[in-house]
């Protein structure tokens, strides 16, 4: 059973260690460069809370539900996300690069300049969600679904796209040439982005180019 509490209405700057925050409900709770240490987030539903600056190190979030948060220049220095939803959070900024993150459930979102390199995120459906300036190097995504995404300058180094699919998401600023792509699935605007970094034109029937 969820335990609501708005004990930590507003924080600013102190240290939680060690604390067991499983299965609360936290209603518009806000923090600022505030340090969760060894605490334990399992089951616990956070809905509309605003953390900023804040470093989750070594927490545990299973089952955890981030609801309209906005989670911004944070960091989950060896942390352990399983099973965790994001629905329409504010992720810029912040980094889950460190973390052990497996069968994540997103839901729209802003996760624009996140950094999100090396994770793997097989599988996943990401839908209406911006990655616009995100590190995804070495990404594994695939078989994702970006469905109305925008990836719009996001860092695909080395990324493995096989079968993923890519319609309908804007792939502007993307670097073709240095991510692995088999069997995925490009809408004509993307074809023409791969074309061109590859160094072709489209002319179009009877036009030379010139």
């Amino acid at each position: 059973m969820k335990r609501q509490t708005n004990e930590h209405n507003t924080a600013s700057s102190p240290a939680f260690e060690g604390e067991d925050f499983s299965f609360q409900e936290w209603e518009q709770q806000r923090f600022s460069g505030v340090t969760f240490r060894g605490c334990d987030f399992s089951e616990a539903l956070l809905d509309r809370c605003e953390f900023d600056r804040c470093v989750f190190r070594s927490c545990r979030f299973a089952g955890t539900v981030f609801r309209r948060c906005s989670v911004t220049n944070c960091s989950f220095p060896y942390a352990s996300l399983f099973n965790v939803t994001f629905d329409e959070c504010r992720m810029m900024g912040s980094s889950l690069a460190e973390a052990s993150v497996s069968a994540l459930t997103p839901k729209g979102g802003n996760w624009s300049f996140t950094a999100l390199n090396g994770l793997d995120l097989s599988r996943i459906v990401w839908e209406g969600a911006s990655f616009e300036g995100a590190d995804l190097r070495e990404c594994k995504l695939s078989g994702c679904v970006f469905s109305r995404c925008s990836l719009s300058g996001a860092l695909l180094t080395n990324a493995d796209l096989t079968k993923a699919d890519l319609r309908g998401t804007r792939t502007d600023g993307v670097d073709f040439l240095h991510l692995k792509m088999k069997d995925t699935k490009i809408d004509l605007e993307q074809a023409v982005l791969i074309a061109e970094a590859l160094g072709a034109r489209f002319c179009g029937e009877g036009n030379d180019g010139d």
